[in-house]
């Protein structure tokens, strides 16, 4: 799979996103809540690991889930009846699962039970990007 890698050299910090996403025919209809936030992306890392995007097709990838397979995910599933109307795509650390509803950014945090909105989903992503570098930094800092 062709992809766009940045910070190669700084392995906390890099990305790696699979390119080459064409928003058409059953893909495009059926991923379309996430075409905002994918671009020409069918998924990949964020921050090393520390956000995984579910891939939108059955390809396998060390360490990154499928779509469907991601959605199977019991915590997932829970999530997911708690609103229907959310659609999730990324998670960190198995921990925190992401979604997208209305041009918005929601969050399922499995240890607490509790799902938050976090806002207009670009704003909402660049500030938990903020907040996974800044703990990072905290955590150097000690």
């Amino acid at each position: 799979m062709a992809a766009k890698c940045w910070n190669t050299h700084q392995p906390e910090d890099e990305a790696v996103l699979y390119v080459g996403m064409q928003w058409r025919g059953i893909l495009g209809a059926r991923f379309a809540s996430l075409k905002e936030i994918y671009g020409d992306s069918f998924g990949g890392f964020l921050m090393g690991d520390s956000l995984r995007a579910a891939l939108l097709f059955p390809k396998k990838v060390y360490a990154l889930w499928n779509i469907d397979d991601f959605r199977m995910q019991p915590e997932v599933q829970h999530a997911q009846a708690m609103d229907p109307g959310i659609d999730f795509f990324m998670d960190s650390y198995n921990v925190w699962y992401y979604g997208v509803k209305a041009g918005s950014l929601y969050v399922f945090d499995a240890e607490t039970d509790e799902l938050d909105w976090l806002g207009p989903i670009e704003h909402a992503l660049r500030s938990r990007l903020d907040e996974i570098e800044s703990a990072r930094r905290d955590v150097e800092g000690r």
